[in-house]
């Protein structure tokens, strides 16, 4: 949405723009919008589809693993960095780096500027330097839990001379205040400015400790299940016996890295668990460990292990293999063409998920089922602009019916004025 509006309206890139509220300008404060502006680059020469998205963050991402094997092999080993790439692979990255999300793309950032400062101490390229410190800027400001993969810097600050780690120092707080800038005086700005706030900055400790408290089970899957998957978690707790049995040891990495993904924990109120993409930056750092204790396996345990890492990190996610029934919304342009103009407003009933705006390629607002039956609500709507409205029968809906006279109605959406 935001991609397609830099495309159609503006392509200033500190002003992202939103299809909804449909009675407001849409510009709110969210991350640094760069998956979104290199969507938008591409459609200057080919023209917009949605799709670009998937394959830039595709890209990105099977470029950070590769990167994240060259990393840690100039650390390590090419062994130990094959284990490391291969849970990764087939890790949590395996079902959100085909996704139109900033997550493992901006991980991938990081991890890649990384790996160029690790190789700017052997060849004192400059460029590279400064390339890497652009990329893990532009990471942070995707995503700022991507913090949390810097911890896997420390073995090139070791590395480093005295020079070079006030260097690396100097960098990494650098890119820690533009980000900071960012997310806490320039968002804030654009959502008091223009009175959107879609953008979540976290909940105070204490709430997300009781939350955290009454659903710690599910809050712990996100770690042994979701993350790496039961046989990658398994592997990851028997490597921590080895993290002081290597040539670099790994204690610090991993307490870093453990105290940084706590901390997104503690400010991440109720979505942990449900948003289980929080734990992404953590997921390299576990699958070093998990490493430790691969290289230590004789030939066919190892075979077992990695065979049982890589089966269930497809067949866990099997059914996003295919595409999702109700995948007929990606129509809902074209459905509507024939009743709404391309510049009257709809309210859709699919709660709070702005999708269907997108695909409708109309302004407007959504609303649960519950608000749209209230005539109250919808007179409310009416008097801010809304012309129509979309119920959804699936995907991202459900049926109701509403005492209003109908004007069309397929398989996929009932459409009615609103009044």
């Amino acid at each position: 949405m935001v991609a397609r509006n830099f495309y159609e309206i503006d392509a200033n890139i500190f002003y992202p723009r939103l299809d909804m509220p449909g009675d407001l300008p849409g510009i709110t404060g969210m991350e640094f919008p760069f998956l979104n502006y290199l969507i938008y680059l591409v459609s200057i020469p080919f023209g917009y589809d949605h799709w670009y998205g998937r394959l830039i963050n595709l890209i990105v991402s099977s470029v950070g693993i590769w990167s994240f094997h060259r990393y840690v092999s100039k650390i390590f080993s090419k062994k130990v960095a094959f284990y490391s790439a291969f849970i990764v692979l087939f890790s949590i990255y395996y079902y959100y780096s085909r996704k139109i999300m900033t997550d493992t793309f901006s991980v991938s950032l990081v991890i890649i500027g990384m790996t160029l400062w690790l190789e700017y101490l052997d060849h004192r390229k400059w460029f590279g330097f400064v390339v890497g410190f652009v990329l893990i800027t532009l990471g942070v400001l995707g995503k700022l839990p991507v913090v949390v993969a810097l911890s896997l810097l420390w073995p090139t600050f070791l590395k480093a001379g005295k020079a070079d780690r006030w260097l690396i120092a100097g960098a990494t707080s650098s890119a820690g205040i533009i980000a900071w800038l960012w997310y806490f005086l320039w968002v804030p700005y654009l959502q008091e400015t223009y009175h959107l706030d879609r953008y979540f900055m976290g909940a105070s400790m204490s709430e997300t400790a009781q939350f955290i408290l009454a659903h710690k089970s599910r809050v712990a899957s996100v770690f042994y299940q979701k993350a790496m998957g039961w046989s990658g978690f398994g592997v990851f707790i028997a490597g921590l016996f080895y993290l002081r049995k290597r040539d670099v040891n790994l204690s610090p990495i991993v307490g870093l890295g453990a105290a940084l993904i706590l901390l997104v924990l503690f400010k991440s109120g109720d979505r942990f668990m449900d948003h289980p993409y929080y734990v992404i930056p953590f997921v390299p750092i576990m699958s070093l460990v998990a490493s430790s204790a691969l290289e230590k396996m004789r030939p066919a345990l190892l075979f077992i292990a990695l065979l049982a890492i890589g089966t269930e990190g497809i067949v866990s996610r099997w059914d996003d293999q295919f595409v999702k029934n109700g995948s007929a919304i990606e129509d809902l342009e074209n459905r509507l063409d024939p009743f709404v103009a391309k510049d009257e407003t709809i309210v859709v009933n699919s709660q709070e998920i702005p999708a269907p705006l997108y695909f409708a390629h109309r302004r407007g607002w959504v609303a649960w089922n519950g608000s749209l039956l209230d005539e109250e609500v919808r007179q409310s709507l009416a008097a801010r602009g809304c012309d129509f409205i979309v119920i959804l029968k699936q995907r991202f809906g459900e049926e109701v019916r509403l005492n209003l006279p109908l004007i069309y109605e397929d398989e996929v959406f009932l459409l009615y004025p609103i009044e």
